[in-house]
C-alpha cells in the first residue's frame, strides 16, 4: 500500500482577480471555488474506464469554471498569473509526494503524452527525479491520422531485417500492406488486429525511428504513464489500448489533479 506523510501545503484560489496558492493550511478539500493541496496520506486511486488498470491521483479538484480556470493557469494558458515561489513551494512537496509514490512503483519506463504544459513537463522532472533508473519517453505519444489507401509510410523500410523479408516474403508483403488497409479505423491503426511477427516493422505508436525500438523498449516492461489532470481518461485509455499490444508486463498510471464530481 501506497502511504504518504501528509504535507500540508495551501490551497489553491482566485483572489482579487490574481491566482493564489495561500500561506494558509486548507485541510476541507476541493471546492468548486478552490484547489485543497493538502496531500492525503495515501493517493486518490480508481480504475482507468474500460482497462484494468489503476489510476493514482496526488490531489483532486471540483469541476467548475473558477477550477477550470485555476488549472488552465497552472499549465501556462490560463487568464491568471502564477507566483513564481508559490508554485515553487507547491511543487517542492509535488516532488516529495512523488518520490514516495514512484519508489513503491519502480517503473522500467516513464511514458507521457504529447503535451506543451508546462505543469506536465514539470511533474513528469518531479517524478523522474525521484526513480532516476526509469527510461522517460518525452514528448513521443503520437495518435496517427492516416489515411486507409495511403499504407507505405506505415512501414518501416529502414529495419535491417525489412529487405531479407520483402525479397524472400513477397506475399507476405502483399498480406501485411492488405492488413494495414483493413485495420485502419477512425483515421487510426488497430495494432491489436496485425499479426504480431509483423509488428517490428510498423511505425505507429511513438514517434522514435522504428516500431521495434518501441518493441524493445516496452515489451516485459513496468510503465508508469504519467499526466498532469485526469478527467475522461481518454488520452491515458488510448495510451494502455496501444501499450498493451506491445505486450508490456505492468501499466499504471499517475496523475497530479483527479476531477470529482463532489466536494472531498
Amino acid at each position: 500500500m501506497i502511504t504518504f506523510k501528509q504535507f500540508l501545503t495551501e490551497d489553491i484560489s482566485v483572489v482579487d482577480g490574481k491566482l493564489r496558492i495561500s500561506n494558509q493550511t486548507y485541510k476541507a478539500g476541493s471546492t468548486k471555488e478552490a484547489i485543497s493541496t493538502y496531500f492525503r496520506a495515501v493517493p486518490y486511486k480508481t480504475t482507468l474506464k474500460g482497462t484494468d488498470v489503476d489510476v493514482y491521483s496526488l490531489l483532486n479538484y471540483v469541476s467548475s469554471e473558477v477550477s477550470t480556470d485555476i488549472l488552465k493557469s497552472l499549465k501556462g494558458s490560463g487568464p491568471y498569473k502564477v507566483d513564481e515561489k508559490q508554485y515553487a513551494y507547491f511543487m517542492s512537496h509535488v516532488k516529495a509526494t512523488s518520490a514516495v509514490f514512484i519508489r513503491h512503483v519502480k517503473p522500467d519506463i516513464i511514458l507521457y503524452p504529447k503535451s506543451s504544459s508546462p505543469l506536465l513537463k514539470q511533474f513528469v522532472e518531479e517524478v523522474a527525479k525521484g526513480y532516476p533508473t526509469a527510461e522517460v519517453l518525452s514528448d513521443t505519444f503520437i495518435k496517427s491520422a492516416l489515411k486507409a489507401d495511403d499504407v507505405e509510410p506505415l512501414i518501416n523500410v529502414d529495419h535491417p531485417d525489412w529487405a531479407k523479408f520483402a525479397k524472400e516474403n513477397p506475399k507476405e508483403v502483399v498480406a501485411l500492406k492488405r492488413s494495414l488497409k483493413l485495420n485502419i479505423q477512425h483515421g487510426e491503426l488497430q495494432l491489436k488486429h496485425i499479426y504480431k511477427p509483423y509488428s517490428k516493422f510498423l511505425k505507429n505508436f511513438i514517434e522514435l525511428k522504428d516500431a521495434y525500438t518501441v518493441l524493445e523498449k516496452v515489451m516485459d516492461k513496468d510503465v508508469l504513464i504519467i499526466d498532469d489532470i485526469y478527467s475522461t481518461g481518454s488520452t491515458m485509455a488510448e495510451m494502455v489500448r496501444q501499450l498493451k499490444d506491445f505486450e508490456c508486463s505492468k501499466i499504471v498510471c499517475l496523475t497530479l489533479f483527479k476531477l470529482t464530481s463532489t466536494p472531498k
